[in-house]
């Protein structure tokens, strides 16, 4: 069989020997990349594998970014264990060379997370109660001037009884979702303390295993794993610069203002910094509500201006730079990062993005620079000599 090109640079196919056209057509089907017709232009054939083959990337990409937005929320304790591995393994190592066994040091660590969480959550409530006469004033003030700035009261419908019982039920479905949401809560957190302390007792035998299971060798694989729980504790650090900051800018603004609760104001500021966005939103509530109850729309309108301020404006900027410093990448690249984060998975994409995008990158440079493969140039039962 042989191809003669026309001068209008179709293609002809001639059939050899005693094959038939059909017998021939049927071959050619079978063959990828060569149109089942006889008369087709090369050009027009390349372009139309060339569309099948950017459509077939494209609906592969939007597959792959569906898929990751409904499964990262649901890998979110798995997620925040590995994070929260990486940052307490040393303290594990630590209690472990001081002699506590392995298993217990694991627990030690396990439980040390919520113990701390527990502690803040006791100081917060204790600062309140301890100034529980001036936050039940400060909540009052803080009622009345929103209800004379609104002009409605939410009360009335209390008293209405042809509304009771619409009020009511409105008040049982935000208690039953409120209580699903604590639940579903709690229930997140026991899955990752569990898988967090399996990876704490038993994360040498997870590296160790996959070493073993890669294509590259096991030191080198070793070294990456290293370099990505390091990667991981300077995103930690860097996170706990950024909410150090916030809490000190605006428990400034509180001090300045001359607002009650400064050190409520300046926990609750540093804690919920290391929820994304949702943890921006509880504190910016809490400061704003306190600054209208105890100074007033001015007092609440200056706290809300240096909230906005520090929470967007100077964070925005400090964030990219102190994790660009942490984890050894370019500001823009860790802005870009957070970005894809937010739109593939939300407030966990947001809160995984930039040290993962920083792996990568150390992952890939570590990679390169173990150079290609050796390669072969004998063949069985003959040694290839210096001149061959």
């Amino acid at each position: 069989m042989k191809d003669n090109v026309v001068g209008d640079g179709h293609v002809v196919v001639a059939p050899a020997g005693g094959a038939t056209a059909a017998s021939m057509s049927g071959r050619l089907d079978s063959v990828p990349g060569v149109p089942s017709t006889d008369l087709v232009p090369r050009w027009l054939a390349r372009i139309g594998w060339s569309g099948w083959m950017v459509a077939g990337a494209v609906v592969g990409i939007v597959a792959a970014v569906v898929a990751i937005s409904v499964v990262l929320p649901y890998l979110a304790p798995v997620i925040f264990a590995v994070v929260l591995a990486a940052v307490l393994q040393p303290w594990v190592a630590w209690l472990c060379r001081h002699r506590l066994p392995m298993a217990a040091s694991a627990a030690v660590a396990t439980l040390t997370v919520p113990v701390v969480v527990s502690a803040l959550v006791v100081v917060v409530v204790v600062g309140l109660r301890g100034q529980s006469a001036v936050w039940a004033e400060t909540a009052h003030a803080a009622s009345d001037r929103l209800l004379s700035g609104t002009g409605t009261d939410p009360l009335s419908p209390m008293i209405d009884a042809a509304q009771r019982r619409e009020v009511l039920l409105g008040l049982a479905g935000s208690l039953l979702s409120g209580a699903a949401a604590v639940a579903a809560l709690a229930f997140t957190a026991l899955i990752a303390l569990y898988v967090l302390f399996f990876l704490l007792l038993d994360g040498r035998r997870f590296g160790a295993g996959i070493a073993r299971h890669v294509w590259l060798p096991a030191a080198t694989t070793r070294v990456m794993l290293a370099d990505a729980a390091i990667r991981l504790r300077r995103y930690i650090v860097g996170t706990t610069f950024v909410a150090a900051l916030d809490a000190v800018v605006i428990g400034a603004a509180a001090v300045i203002l001359d607002l009650p609760l400064v050190l409520v104001i300046v926990l609750v500021t540093f804690a919920t910094a290391y929820v994304p966005y949702l943890g921006a939103w509880l504190s910016a509530i809490f400061t704003v509500a306190v600054a209208l109850g105890a100074g007033g729309v001015d007092a609440a309108l200056w706290m809300l201006a240096v909230v906005l301020v520090t929470q967007n404006v100077l964070e925005g900027l400090v964030r990219p730079v102190a994790f660009g410093a942490a984890l050894d990448m370019h500001p823009l690249a860790i802005l870009a990062a957070t970005v894809a984060g937010g739109i593939l998975g939300g407030v966990v994409g947001v809160f995984i993005a930039p040290p993962l995008a920083a792996i990568i990158m150390s992952w890939r440079r570590t990679v390169k620079a173990q150079g290609p493969a050796p390669r072969r140039t004998s063949t069985p039962g003959h040694d290839a000599g210096p001149g061959e």
